[in-house]
């Protein structure tokens, strides 16, 4: 008995280390795709370094006029004369990128081709955590973490795109405007510091409504119980977004508007979610 008991025990041992042997090889590949994609991208500066000054030359008033122009069309009515004076008011950011130090090119460089090379990579990064994190579940909880999963790269992805297309020019548009009479040059590594942070911050608020109906879930609170906070919740998004954004106004108050029409969207879910029969019964 106890020569089987030592057997057990070393077997369990083994698990345990080959499950730690599985994680160092799916961190090994996942380093050397990022690395790998991360080359590649330095063989691309050109576009990439359009894709990064495109918020500059983008005007969300350009986009509101072709929204309307697509929507209500060109007729002589009241809402194709706002399309015309969105149009004329429309223009990029009259800013300049600039290097303010002997380093900060190869600092911003660097930065860039980590960011697109873990970007490139992401899918190969995501399917890495996933193959890891998968065997650990239960046949049930297979058919609902495959979703929810999905849900919540769709999610961060629609919150980076946001971030990107209509905030940033926003944000970019409005601080360049301030102090009129003065040059705006910015450096390079700050600029991009900006977008990243914004782009993640985004991405990680617009999870409000997985994280809502998560907790309605595991019953630590319900559709009600959110409805009944909504005040607390007002202030803490507002909290949220102030620190998740730059800071300035602005840019806080885009994160704060969508984030409380997602909270709404959360009490949705977690109604949706409480409807839903017991799953572990």
């Amino acid at each position: 008995m106890p020569e089987v008991d030592i057997q057990e025990d070393l077997a369990g041992e083994m698990t345990f280390w080959e499950h730690l042997e599985e994680l160092r090889r799916r961190i090994i590949v996942s380093l050397i795709s990022v690395g790998i994609f991360m080359i590649l991208s330095l063989s691309f500066s050109k576009p990439i370094e359009r894709i990064m000054k495109l918020p500059l030359d983008l005007s969300t008033n350009r986009l509101l006029a072709f929204l309307i122009d697509r929507i209500f069309g060109q007729d002589a009515t009241f809402v194709g004369f706002l399309s015309i004076s969105l149009r004329a008011s429309a223009m990029g950011v009259d800013a300049k990128l600039i290097k303010d130090g002997p380093l900060e090119g190869i600092m911003a460089y660097l930065k860039i081709s980590i960011t697109f090379g873990i970007l490139c990579a992401s899918p190969i990064l995501i399917y890495q955590v996933w193959a890891f994190v998968l065997p650990a579940f239960t046949t049930k909880e297979k058919q609902f973490a495959l979703p929810l999963f999905l849900i919540i790269i769709l999610f961060f992805i629609i919150g980076a795109l946001f971030a990107y297309f209509i905030v940033a020019p926003v944000v970019l548009g409005f601080s360049s405007k301030l102090f009129e009479g003065t040059q705006n040059l910015w450096g390079i590594q700050r600029y991009f510091n900006f977008l990243v942070q914004l782009l993640l911050g985004f991405g990680i608020a617009f999870e409000l409504p997985i994280v809502m109906s998560f907790l309605s879930f595991i019953n630590v609170i319900n559709a009600n119980g959110f409805r009944q906070k909504r005040s607390v919740a007002l202030v803490g998004i507002m909290v949220l977004s102030a620190f998740l954004t730059p800071a300035d106004v602005l840019s806080m108050l885009l994160m704060a508007i969508p984030l409380i029409l997602l909270y709404e969207l959360g009490i949705f879910f977690s109604f949706l979610v409480e409807q839903e029969p017991e799953v572990y019964a």
